[in-house]
């Protein structure tokens, strides 16, 4: 068997989006490679798998890896690891493929797969119905016409997904075009190039796509994928701002502290997730109001940084999180509560979908002598800090379409503790 790494394509996308007719166009097209698939369909029934089986025409059922009764972002994460590395020592296949199930949430998954020393992760492959993208992003009017019709549970999933697919891939297969208007498609793309403005985005037509953008590409790194999704490219925009009117602080200095200081995680998937977090969440605290004419493209689609020092109280955020205002279609920040302030939590939202995860210690909280060998070594860190609330604060990304930023910070300002 050689020793060079076997690369892996990991194809995510909601129900009915087409992975399952993408997977069968590479098997049958894929000119010479040999490929093996592991699926993961949470019904009772593995529906994807006997599709494969039958329109690829594959005899040699080694090649092709069930995975059911759970969730692989979840419960399989382990065996999937294991059945992709026991395909891999069989010296038979040059490329892999795990179409996930539609309702798992890409990056866990990678992460993952981060950790096969003899594959590698080539290709995060999102693929999104074009119609249901208009249904999510059209200015929320086909959301409010949903939530009429007694389905938000469902929608707010779904719409989660979408946002959570588009922002961590790096192949965007659009299909079904054939289904929505040109400038239908303009305002998709425009939501799109917010949430994740680097990724390679195809349109098509019943999948109809070459081989070589899904199988070969050399197109995934982890670290650039994440570092390229919209929020976080909006915090530092933000930041690179705040530096320019503070003297052109060395924002990687501040990086360094926060690497030490706030590595607890509160599970493995989150950690990389939430510690990335603090390091673009932590370096400025002034000049709160400076930023008030951020611009919206043509279709409305615009962003803004919301940033206070003082912590939410957290029944009053609980009470406006239950009529979170639908134009907003991502958040994600660094945040701190009044009944709990020595912990950091980073807070997010995907469409209706709001959530604070436990990300770490606040070195405001750590011991005083500890506080002042870290500012000893990092005079950044020391200009930024405050004598009252020290590294403590609230600076979360907000994206969304036809944002009141006005009403928007008026409302959270209402959720501070007094």
């Amino acid at each position: 068997m050689s020793e060079k790494k076997i690369p892996i394509t990991l194809l995510c996308g909601y129900l009915g989006a087409g992975k399952t007719t993408l997977l069968n166009r590479v098997l049958t097209n894929q000119k010479g490679y040999k490929v093996a698939v592991i699926v993961n369909d949470i019904g009772e029934v593995n529906v994807d798998e006997r599709l494969i089986s039958k329109e690829a025409q594959i005899t040699d059922s080694s090649s092709l890896v069930p995975l059911t009764n759970g969730c692989i972002c979840c419960t399989l994460k382990s065996d999937m690891v294991q059945q992709i590395e026991n395909l891999m020592k069989t010296g038979k296949f040059d490329y892999i493929m795990v179409e996930a199930s539609g309702v798992c949430e890409p990056m866990p998954i990678a992460q993952a797969m981060e950790q096969i020393e003899i594959g590698y992760v080539d290709n995060v492959v999102g693929v999104v119905d074009a119609s249901r993208l208009v249904e999510e992003f059209d200015s929320g009017h086909a959301l409010e016409e949903t939530m009429k019709k007694n389905a938000e549970e469902s929608e707010e999933d779904i719409e989660s997904l979408l946002i959570q697919q588009i922002e961590f891939c790096s192949t965007l297969i659009i299909n079904k075009r054939d289904l929505v208007t040109d400038e239908q498609m303009k305002v998709v793309r425009a939501v799109i190039n917010k949430i994740q403005p680097s990724v390679k985005v195809i349109e098509t037509t019943r999948c109809e796509v070459p081989v070589e953008d899904v199988i070969g590409t050399n197109r995934f790194d982890f670290e650039t994928v994440y570092a390229s999704a919209g929020w976080v490219k909006a915090l530092e925009e933000h930041d690179e701002e705040e530096d320019d009117d503070d003297d052109d602080h060395d924002e990687h200095e501040h990086d360094e502290h926060h690497e030490h200081h706030h590595g607890h995680g509160h599970d493995h998937d989150d950690d990389d997730d939430d510690h990335d977090e603090h390091e673009h969440g932590h370096h400025h605290h002034h000049h709160e109001h400076r930023h008030e004419g951020e611009s919206e493209d043509e279709y409305g689609i615009g962003s803004f940084v919301y940033y206070r020092r003082k912590p939410f109280d957290r029944v009053k955020l609980d009470q406006f999180a239950s009529k979170w205002p639908r134009n907003i279609i991502r958040s994600k920040g660094v945040v701190w509560f009044s009944d709990e302030e020595e912990m950091a939590y980073v807070l997010e939202t995907s469409g209706r979908q709001i959530s604070a995860g436990y990300s770490g210690q606040w070195l405001a909280a750590c011991p005083k002598d500890e506080q002042e060998r870290v500012l000893a070594e990092e005079p950044q860190m020391k200009k930024d800090w405050d004598e009252k609330v020290g590294d403590r604060m609230i600076k979360m990304v907000i994206i969304g379409q036809h944002l009141d930023r006005e009403q928007i910070e008026k409302d959270l300002d209402a959720c501070l503790a007094k």
